[in-house]
This record gives C-alpha cells, structure tokens and sequence, in this order.
C-alpha cells in the first residue's frame, strides 16, 4: 500500500475525513516531559472582540477533514470566559470556520479560557467523554525563534463533574514551530476519580513561556475522537547505540514485547552503535528500525532537509526495513514549519518530545505524535498509569540502557518494565499503530 493511502486508512479508522553530526536527541531533564498540573490562573479579564492580523496558517494537518466531532468551533466565543490574560477574535487566521480564539497575558505569563457544559432537561451531561478522546488546533505565536527556552506548554483541565475530580492534558511544543497543528490531548495528571460522563466545564491555558516574554497563542476546532478499548505503549530507543541490542533488546524479548530503534544511518556499524546484522536481528524478532537524524531538521533549510529525509527512508528500504521506514523520530525535538512539512509528505507517523500521552485508536495528526522521557521511573510510572486508566497511547523513549555514566541503569529499567506489565495495556510498535493491531 502506498503512502498516501495507508495514510488515509489510517485516518479513517476513527472517521476521518552528506556527512551528519552524530549528537543525535538531547534527553530533556525531568523524565516526565513537561507534565505538572496547570497554574490555577489568575484574575478574570473582560473579553476583547478586536481582530488580529495575520496570515492564514492553512490547514494544519486535519483542517475541515479532521477526524471525530466537533465540541468547540470557536464560532461563538461568548461561551467561553477569560479566567486569565486577554481574549480575542480573529477572522484573518483560522484553522477552520470563521474565526479562532487568540490568547495572550495581560500582566500574569498565563492565559485561559474556560467553558462551562450544562446537563439538559432529562439531567444527561453535555459532554460525554467516557468513550472519547479529545483533541486541538493551536497556534503559538513567538516573538523571538532564537531563544534557547522558549518551549510552549498548552493545558487543558477537563472537569468531570467539579475540580476535586478532573484531569489535566499538558502538551509541549517545539519553539520553532508558528503554523497551525492538531494534536491529541492525552491526560498527564488527574485529581480525584473523574466521571468523563460528566464533563461541567473545560478549562484552556497557554503557558508560561519558559523566557518570560509575552506571547499569543491562537486555538480553535475543539473535537472528541473515539478512544481504543484498551492503553497502549511504545518503547522507543534513540540514535542506535549498541546498548539497545546488548541490554534493551534481550529485556524485551524476555517478555515477548517489541520495541522501537530509531537509528542514524551514518553511525550504525560506527564505534558504541548497533551493526547491520544487529538490526536485523531485532526485525527478525518483531522490531521496528526507524528513521531518526544527527542533527536538528530546524538548522537546515529546506532542500537540506529533504535531502536529509530522502537518505534516512531510502537507507531503510534498502536495508530491508520498509515497514520501519515509514516511521521518523525527531532529532533534539526542534520542529519548525518546514520540517512538518516534509516529514509529513515523506513519513507515516513522527515523534518528538510532547511530554504527553496519544490518542491510542488512531492518533490525529500522525506527524506529530507526542512522546515522553522514560529515563525517570517516576515519570514512566505516571504516564503508563494514565495511558492504562485512560485507555490512551503512551510514547516513552529512552537512550543508553546500561551502567555507564549518564545511563539509564538496567535495573531502573527493568522497574518501569515490570510496571508495565502489571498495567492492562498493549507494548506496540509505530507498524503496528499505523495497523490499528
């Protein structure tokens, strides 16, 4: 099957419409990407109905033929109220409709929107979430792309039914990215035991920025996707090293579960990295050999990075990994509108840090499926707990499986292995994903 039309069978499973540096991924600190609970927020602010200049972003991966049902169109923004920062309109930059909601600070470093659901006459709730997931367009607009710290963080409470029984999505995005994108709001925290029949009220934030400075954060298309009937997990081990075949791979194949190594072409047979016979070996026994980079695509311009993409899936093919050619992780979790782009038109699914779960049925943008830092046990432990409850696919990755120095111990890993195990959830790999198996 092609790549478009494996594409499209994908989306339709829930109703949609040169030489290298070989630094490979920076690990972010923390092992749990990003996944504190929301600011409470601040004062309330009243509603701005001015609108915003600006260039229509496009589609962004989903547009009008996003899969599920939409929740929240932005079309009328007098359901929501402002609990932090400014809101606004504008009819210049949509991801669909009419109109999207621009965010922004006006004295605290956070925004939000909240919108509250009432139950009908009968007493059945609004919004009914026991079966579904939700997702979001967003669009952040920075000031200045150079900053080294300027990751952007997207909360969303959903209420079920009162704050003492909710869940929190958090979601990282990379700095360099200003285009529209979809993404999955997979659960990070919860507090209480949260009815998601029962859904009274969603609550929307943007920020802080890491730097400080202000920003604006556009949103739109709100919509509930259909969940799996049961969590998932992904093992993926980046850059090749020979400590995924030596130590990662015999632990999984103790338990008879697959994982994921997300190679770089020119450092596979190098010193530390895993051999071509290696690679296969691990194929033989259900792996996925991915694409993955040495360098950050942002840093490259355009037909760089084409070129950089073409090599990386061409390797794979000839190697014998077409099925893993399919899939590409991002190299130090930079992302900008270009690279989207051409990962999107060269790739089934891509990875990049987001510190949150997926959508486990069919993520709903393929090009831009969250993942987490598993080298913390606590942090693995949490998103696995909340992938298992909440039926949602967690992303974990990791890098050195070993004793050596800045490794993840092999005994620390053999504790968020056997975590895993004691969970109802499914050890899959990105083929299988793409399968719906």
């Amino acid at each position: 099957m092609g790549k478009e039309s494996t594409r499209r069978a994908f989306l339709t499973t829930v109703g949609a419409a040169g030489v290298v540096s070989l630094a490979g991924c920076s690990s972010l600190p923390g092992g749990g990407g990003g996944n504190e609970p929301a600011d409470p927020g601040g004062t309330n602010n009243s509603t701005s109905n001015t609108t915003t200049t600006t260039t229509n972003g496009g589609g962004g991966n989903g547009g009008n033929n996003a899969p599920g049902q939409s929740v929240v169109d932005f079309s009328n923004v007098q359901d929501w109220q402002p609990a932090a920062g400014k809101l606004s309109t504008t009819t210049d930059d949509v991801f669909q409709g009419d109109q999207s909601v621009v965010l922004e600070p006006k004295g605290e470093n956070v925004a939000k929107i909240t919108k509250t659901f009432f139950s009908d006459s009968g007493g059945e709730s609004a919004l009914d979430l026991s079966k579904h997931d939700l997702s979001l367009a967003a669009k952040i607009k920075k000031p200045n792309l150079k900053l080294q710290d300027s990751r952007m963080k997207i909360a969303v409470n959903v209420i079920a039914p009162a704050e003492s029984a909710m869940v929190t999505a958090i979601r990282q995005f990379p700095r360099e990215l200003d285009q529209w994108v979809r993404f999955d709001l997979g659960y990070t925290d919860k507090n209480g035991n949260p009815k998601l029949g029962n859904v009274t009220k969603i609550e929307i934030q943007v920020g802080p920025r890491q730097d400080g400075k202000k920003f604006k954060v556009l949103v739109d298309d709100l919509r509930k996707v259909p969940k799996a009937n049961k969590g998932k997990v992904m093992l993926q081990f980046d850059d090749g090293f020979y400590t995924t075949y030596e130590n990662a791979f015999p632990m999984l194949q103790e338990r008879g579960w697959p994982g994921s190594a997300a190679i770089i072409p020119d450092a596979v047979n190098g010193e530390n990295y895993v051999t071509d016979q290696q690679m296969r070996e691990m194929s033989k026994a259900g792996w996925d050999i991915i694409g993955h980079y040495g360098k950050a695509l942002s840093t490259i311009n355009d037909e760089g990075q084409k070129q950089a993409l073409q090599q990386v899936k061409q390797y794979l093919k000839v190697q014998g990994f077409k099925q893993g050619a399919k899939h590409f992780v991002l190299p130090n979790h930079r992302l900008n509108n270009a690279a989207l782009k051409n990962i999107d038109e060269m790739f089934e699914t891509a990875y990049l840090q987001g510190g949150s779960p997926n959508n486990a049925k069919a993520p709903s943008n393929p090009s831009f499926i969250s993942r987490i830092n598993g080298e913390s046990i606590r942090g693995a432990r949490r998103i696995i707990d909340m992938a298992d409850e909440f039926n949602q696919l967690a992303v974990l990755y990791f890098h050195e499986i070993g004793d050596g120095d800045g490794w993840l111990p092999k005994a620390d890993f053999q504790k968020i292995l056997d975590h895993i195990e004691k969970k109802d959830v499914d050890v899959i790999t990105p083929t299988q994903l793409i399968n719906n198996k």
